[in-house]
């Protein structure tokens, strides 16, 4: 007997933010856009115009892409129905995201009577008074219950933590989780002379790495008040360096850190670069003594499984999905006590390697994830 052909589908993915941002989340949708259309799928991305270069329509890598003129509050764009509608009309299954696409894509996608799927990267619920002044804190909240409490054939969480999340905080029973791929820290860098002891200037210095977002979920707060605990305690050496390769963006976080940082005194000790290329920081997290990721909350957790992929040790808080990514030399201290932190820091600085716990190692490839969200589609189209 003849087995039948794979179906081929038309897919419209309505995001915030999509290629060339930034993010996890962003490198997620591509990745998942590109396979997609590989696998010779039909693919309508429609997002908020990046810069000056990604305007309008635009067709790369097989996908074809509308970036649109939306405006924004808090830094999040919100969507017109007029650029999403005809794209719904035309598709047979519409993918979305939280926060601001979600609730027009839901509306549509009823209306037109197409299967939809919500991906949820992370839900914080109270875990967004951690970061933020009460009313900023209530507002948030109120947006992500709204977002993700929004009527979808189905949901898609990228951990069991976010999952977990859904199920407490938005009352949604039936979740699918399906992880999130990264190899970078697998990938072959033949191409990349980059030395991070040259990038920051330094010799035979113990390094500690940190890279990726300033943002206030990403814990360099809790990381500030751990090295002045080594500050108090005496325990800050020239021959030991904080180095930091932080992106632009959030501006004010990253300005607000840069000057608290100063006004503690722990400018000598700590250094700051800008970002680097893929393959350059795949060599840069190689070369780290140790790595960093003091997180306050993590949907996935991309920098902590990249300095896990690249070999380096690893000191990470246990926040949200991090216990499930990590793996092989790592040291967990608790979420958001910068004590604990100061000590693990203390403890790797002097060579104590009884810190760090060898986890086995844990896969996340990107056909797993294309095969469990081909799963999703295929679920909600029978």
């Amino acid at each position: 007997m003849e087995r039948s052909k794979p179906r081929k589908y038309k897919i419209a993915i309505i995001l915030p933010h999509f290629y060339p941002y930034v993010g996890g989340a962003e490198k997620m949708f591509y990745d998942l856009a590109v396979k997609l259309a590989s696998a010779g799928h039909r693919v309508h991305v429609v997002a908020e115009k990046v810069d000056d270069e990604h305007d309008g329509r635009m067709e790369f890598d097989g996908i074809k892409v509308w970036y649109c003129r939306w405006a924004s509050a808090f830094g999040h764009p919100i969507p017109r129905q007029k650029d999403i509608e005809r794209h719904i009309k035309w598709c047979n299954i519409v993918h979305t995201s939280i926060f601001t696409t979600a609730p027009v894509v839901s509306r549509l996608a009823e209306r037109y009577h197409k299967p939809s799927v919500l991906t949820v990267y992370e839900m914080r619920g109270f875990k967004w008074f951690f970061t933020d002044s009460w009313y900023r804190a209530g507002i948030y909240f109120l947006v992500e219950q709204y977002s993700c409490r929004q009527k979808f054939d189905a949901y898609h969480a990228i951990s069991d933590a976010t999952a977990a999340d859904m199920k407490k905080y938005a009352q949604k029973k039936d979740v699918h989780r399906v992880y999130l791929a990264n190899e970078l820290g697998n990938e072959t860098q033949a191409t990349s002379s980059f030395s991070l002891r040259e990038y920051f200037g330094l010799k035979d210095e113990f390094i500690f790495l940190y890279y990726g977002r300033p943002g206030k979920t990403k814990g360099v707060q809790v990381y500030e008040k751990a090295l002045e605990i080594l500050k108090k305690r005496g325990a800050l050496s020239r021959k030991i360096r904080y180095c930091f390769i932080l992106g632009k963006e959030p501006a004010g976080p990253r300005k607000d850190f840069l000057r608290s940082l100063k006004k503690a005194g722990l400018s000598g000790y700590v250094l700051i670069r800008g970002s680097v290329e893929r393959e350059d920081l795949a060599e840069a997290i190689k070369q780290a003594d140790c790595v960093v990721v003091p997180s306050l909350t993590e949907g996935f957790g991309f920098s902590a499984l990249e300095a896990c992929q690249s070999g380096a040790r690893l000191i990470c808080s246990d926040a949200g999905s991090l216990p499930e990514v990590v793996y092989g030399d790592c040291a967990v201290f608790k979420n958001r006590d910068a004590k604990d932190l100061a000590d693990k820091l203390e403890a790797a600085a002097a060579g104590d390697k009884d810190i760090f716990r060898k986890i086995p190692e844990k896969k996340f490839t990107y056909d797993a994830m294309f095969d469990g969200i081909m799963e999703i589609y295929e679920g909600i189209i029978k």
